[in-house]
């Protein structure tokens, strides 16, 4: 073919198709990465090296408005443009999938654009349900209907050389002018021009002059760029203006300092029922019976000092064991599934956790990086899967609520995401965690065995004993090790110092083997601190019920005020150390 000859398309065309590969390549990325932290898709790490790991949901939201703008744009453009008939599928182009030659591959062409924008539909109705709080089978739905896309996309390439090879894929990068074609004729335009032009015949001198033909032969259309243009522009304003708008919103009702409730995970105090609730479908989570989400609800009151939330989330099991240490004949050894502990999912509490951010603090998910190796020259988390930090230090409040390290005293930990802190010294066991930290001051628990990250399968030696075998036996209720079941009702699996001795060879040789004891000693009470989080779980037919409390603002430089503006996200953990469930839009706190 010559050169001068070369197939060509237009300057939108191109123009706009550019965009919506541009936006796919950006959504494909950015869901592999945050697929592979999956656990029913994790096999997608392997791709590790070549995914992004920074601001991943906001690349991802922000291409599908791109996505989505573009869309609304080609189907406008096509429109104005009169170039309909390229996706026009009828009798004609079916007969030629069965005719064989060219004809037959732009045909197949045509069908594979048309299973293309259907899909691309859904992945953006899906998408936009899962923003909005959908569940993990919207996830799933979100996640095959991806793979369905990348499949016509490659058969849309593919298709384009196997009619017209190389030329056929290049006339992409050489775009013409456009030039709009006469608009198809329209039956009763034409039967009133033909009645017109008789009357004209048979009267030409009782003819009125066409007032209107200067107008209609000097009027100006828009180009279709342009109107595509517009409404690519009022898609993503519509699209980023009503998330703002409809962001949801956790109302903490004003109580005098009488009427607050007390903290022990019951919610029969009056004031709950005043406060109104809000909910959230998390997703992405451990087991929780198999469905890897849970539905959180939220209720908050404030007395002017101190703020309260109720936290009801559903969760199939209460699971309190935590790393207990079972005695074999070789010695005390920790149950687990894992050597280093640090990723669970067995053997290990129920949990909840909190986040806080200010009211400036502006992208979602910002302090996640999924990767082997977010930061270079640093170490790999734990799991490997990726490092909580801030890139630019900010700090993002954190509470952590453990079903088997709340004590006595009710204590949660006061946690914080931070920039990324220096690693270990050589030689230091301590596993790198990034930017996430415990808030200084005492310690209110410490795990009951040395050394804390054992060889695996290794004896330990646990650090306390308890004074009375029976008495913790009965503390810690039925002992099974099945996921599926229940510890028993209002069981415990920790001891605290006063229930325990300190660890003696004498005094561990009259323990039976055989003997499960827990794996977390608690402090007693403990003076009580400004910045302290307290609270109380309770389980009951399938849900948690956390009540904590909090000062408004405790003066900590590692603490997020609770006031109106702040952002609110929450997590539920099942059995897991590590793996919780998740959602994409914060709650905005408003103080009455």
């Amino acid at each position: 073919m010559a050169l001068g000859r070369r197939p060509r398309t237009d300057f939108g065309t191109a123009l706009l198709h550019a965009v919506m590969l541009g936006a796919f390549i950006v959504l494909l990325a950015s869901g592999l990465r945050i697929a592979s932290d999956d656990p029913d898709t994790m096999w997608l790490s392997v791709l590790d090296p070549f995914l992004p790991m920074e601001h991943l949901w906001y690349r991802h939201l922000l291409a599908g408005v791109v996505l989505t703008a573009a869309l609304a744009a080609y189907a406008v453009y096509v429109t104005r443009a009169r170039l309909r008939g390229r996706l026009r599928f009828d009798r004609t182009r079916l007969a030629a999938i069965w005719r064989g030659g060219s004809a037959r591959y732009a045909a197949l062409n045509v069908t594979v654009v048309w299973v293309l924008l259907a899909s691309l539909l859904v992945e953006i109705g899906s998408g936009a349900l899962v923003f909005w709080g959908a569940g993990q089978g919207i996830v799933i739905l979100h996640r095959w209907v991806a793979w369905l896309c990348v499949g016509c996309v490659i058969a849309h390439v593919s298709l384009h050389f196997a009619y017209g090879g190389a030329p056929q894929l290049l006339r992409i990068f050489s775009p013409s002018r456009l030039r709009v074609g006469d608009p198809a004729p329209d039956l009763a335009e034409l039967l009133a021009e033909q009645l017109r032009q008789r009357s004209l015949a048979a009267a030409p001198e009782e003819a009125a002059p066409d007032e209107f033909a200067g107008e209609r032969a000097g009027s100006l259309q828009a180009h279709p760029l342009a109107t595509a243009t517009a409404m690519a522009l009022l898609i993503a304003g519509l699209a980023c203006g009503s998330e703002t708008l409809t962001r949801p919103v956790l109302v903490i009702s004003a109580i005098s300092r009488a009427e607050a409730p007390t903290v022990d995970g019951d919610l029969s105090d009056p004031v709950w029922s005043r406060a109104v609730p809000v909910s959230v479908v998390t997703t992405q989570g451990g087991d929780f019976g198999g469905t890897h989400q849970s539905r959180v609800e939220v209720r908050a009151v404030h007395d002017g000092e101190f703020a309260y939330f109720a936290f009801v989330w559903d969760d199939p099991t209460r699971s309190l064991k935590h790393h207990p240490l079972v005695k074999d004949r070789d010695g005390w050894h920790v149950a687990a599934t894992r050597g280093d502990l640090t990723d669970e999912n067995t053997y290990n509490e129920d949990k909840f956790a909190v986040l806080l951010s200010r009211p400036v603090f502006p992208l979602i998910g910002a302090a996640i990086h999924l990767s082997s190796y977010p930061l270079a020259g640093k170490p790999r988390g734990s799991t490997e899967r990726g490092l909580h930090y801030t890139m630019d230090g900010s700090i993002l409040d954190v509470w952590q609520w453990r079903a088997s390290h709340e004590g006595p005293g009710g204590h949660i930990d006061n946690c914080h995401f931070g920039g990324p802190s220096e690693a270990a010294s050589a030689g230091e066991t301590v596993q790198y965690n990034g930017g996430f930290a415990v808030d200084p001051g005492p310690l209110r628990y410490e795990p009951n065995f040395d050394p804390v990250d054992p060889p695996s399968g290794e004896p330990v030696r646990p650090r306390r004993l308890p004074k009375s075998l029976e008495s913790t036996r009965r503390a810690m209720g039925r002992i099974s090790d099945a996921t599926h079941e229940s510890e028993s009702e209002r069981s415990r699996w920790w001891m605290s110092l006063s229930e325990s001795i300190p660890y003696t060879s004498a005094d561990d040789s009259a323990v039976p083997v055989g003997t499960v004891i827990p794996g977390v000693i608690t402090a007693d009470r403990l003076e009580a601190r400004p910045d302290d989080v307290r609270g109380f779980g309770r389980w009951a037919a399938g849900r948690w019920t956390l009540e904590l409390v909090r000062r408004l603002r405790t003066g900590s430089a590692y603490d997020v005020d609770i006031k109106t503006g702040s952002l609110m996200w929450v997590a539920a953990f099942d059995h897991s150390e590590k793996r919780h469930t998740r959602h994409l839009r914060p709650f905005r706190l408003e103080l009455e």
